[in-house]
C-alpha cells in the first residue's frame, strides 16, 4: 500500500481539479492543525485554512482561496507502484 499526503484543489462542479503530493517534512508542524496517526497520515480530509496554507504553500504552484472551500489536506492510498526491469517511473 503506498500513501501520500496531499493537497487536493475541487473546482465549481465537486470535482477534484488537481492535488499536490507533499513531503514528509509537512507532517510535524501540520499535526497542530490536523489530526494525524502515528504513522504520519492525515487522518480524514482537512479543509484549508489560512494556518494549514502557510505550511503547505510551499509545495503547492497556486495561491490559495481559503475562503472558497475549494482546499483540503489529506491522505491517499492506493496501490504500490511496481519498477518494471528496463522502465524508471
Amino acid at each position: 500500500m503506498n500513501v501520500v499526503n496531499v493537497v487536493q484543489k475541487f473546482g465549481m462542479d465537486d470535482f477534484l481539479e488537481r492535488s499536490w503530493e507533499l513531503p514528509s517534512e509537512v507532517i510535524e508542524p501540520l499535526r497542530e492543525h490536523v489530526n494525524v496517526g502515528d504513522d504520519g497520515w492525515i487522518i480524514d480530509a482537512w479543509p484549508m485554512m489560512e494556518q494549514i496554507a502557510a505550511i503547505v504553500q510551499p509545495w503547492v504552484t497556486e495561491e490559495f482561496d481559503v475562503a472558497s472551500g475549494a482546499w483540503f489536506v489529506e491522505s491517499w492510498s492506493g496501490p504500490e507502484q511496481v519498477q518494471l526491469p528496463g522502465h524508471s517511473l
